[in-house]
């Protein structure tokens, strides 16, 4: 005897289905899935009953089924940093096009923590693995290692050396160009540019830009290394502002550390723009908000992130994928003081 009614809370499996339809769970299997040796008028009933039922195909017992899994890992420098919950979002909607599930985890700067986190992630299997590495992709070529020929995607990192990765970043070039001549245009002279210590640097090619930009330009560039939190740029921001030799203007790498430049420019009673220019990196919703509102470098993070989902499932070429950025200009940068 077939019903309808299956336990309360309990989701609606494909058993439930066959029993219901009073056919074997592997008829109800093949005709939910499109396969052929059903009869015709028997698929319709099944799924008839099926959407009676409320019954979704679980993607991962699917997967799982047929020997792969649709979990993939995805390893992030610092989950406080807003962009990469934009990047995130993006990646999801790929994902869920697709039936397949990320696992996020959070290195939180840290080379060991990051290495941890691959190392569980191939113990756990899963299909492939994003990261936005810190360094210059030792837990990358640790993946690869241990989980060979397996996709691996490369976000905001040069991974110099690496073969048979994928790169979603944004154009650095014009990232560090755009801001170093309209800096130049509004008469700085002295310019900082804030970078990882060289050990945890991903993206080296900033760096390298600026001081060619510097050379060509006629200003004296200053670099400030530090640990990427709030309360580390601000300390470090903090002594270089309180120098004789201050910077005009400090260029950061995300609007997420510009926050720790004006905190820093407050403690010193220096006005952000007038007293020194800044200009984040990755436009933040937030951004505008600031006081003055932060200049910075426009790209779609979204995008990005549908672009690093659809390299991680092999729905398109293993290339790279370079957004294209713009400077918005806001008041936070201004001519320098003596200039004015």
């Amino acid at each position: 005897m077939t019903t309808d009614k299956e336990a309360p809370g309990r989701p609606v499996g494909i058993r439930d289905v066959a029993r219901t339809a009073d056919v074997s769970v592997a008829t109800a299997s093949l005709a939910l899935n499109g396969q052929p040796g059903v009869a015709e008028e028997t698929r319709r009933r099944i799924v008839a009953v099926a959407e009676r039922l409320g019954y979704h195909a679980n993607p991962q017992a699917q997967a799982l089924r047929r020997g792969r899994t649709t979990t993939y890992g995805f390893v992030v420098r610092n989950f406080a940093n807003p962009f990469f919950l934009e990047v995130l979002s993006g990646a999801q909607q790929v994902a869920a096009d697709s039936g397949a599930t990320l696992l996020v985890l959070d290195s939180r700067y840290s080379l060991e923590r990051e290495r941890r986190h691959v190392q569980e992630l191939a113990v756990q299997r899963v299909a492939g693995l994003a990261i936005a590495p810190v360094g210059t992709g030792e837990s990358i070529r640790l993946w690869q290692d241990l989980r060979a020929g397996s996709p691996v995607v490369a976000l905001n990192a040069s991974a110099d050396g690496l073969t048979g990765i994928s790169r979603v970043c944004p154009d650095n070039a014009a990232a560090v160009e755009l801001p170093m001549r309209r800096l130049a245009e509004l008469g700085h002279g002295s310019v900082a540019f804030l970078s990882a210590p060289r050990h945890l640097m991903a993206d080296p090619d900033r760096l390298h830009h600026f001081r060619r930009l510097a050379r060509e330009l006629g200003l004296r560039p200053r670099v400030m290394y530090s640990l990427l939190t709030i309360a580390d740029v601000q300390q470090a921001a903090g002594k270089l502002l309180s120098g004789l030799d201050a910077p005009t203007a400090i260029i950061t790498n995300s609007d997420y550390t510009a926050h720790a430049i004006y905190k820093a420019a407050r403690e010193h009673s220096l006005p952000i723009g007038r007293g020194v220019s800044v200009v984040g990196h990755d436009d933040l919703p937030t951004s505008e908000l600031l006081d003055p509102p932060l200049a910075t470098i426009r790209m779609d993070h979204r995008a990005m992130g549908r672009a690093l989902m659809m390299r991680l499932l092999q729905l398109s070429p293993p290339d790279d994928y370079i957004a294209d950025v713009e400077l918005v200009e806001r008041a936070s940068l201004q001519p320098p003081e003596a200039q004015r």
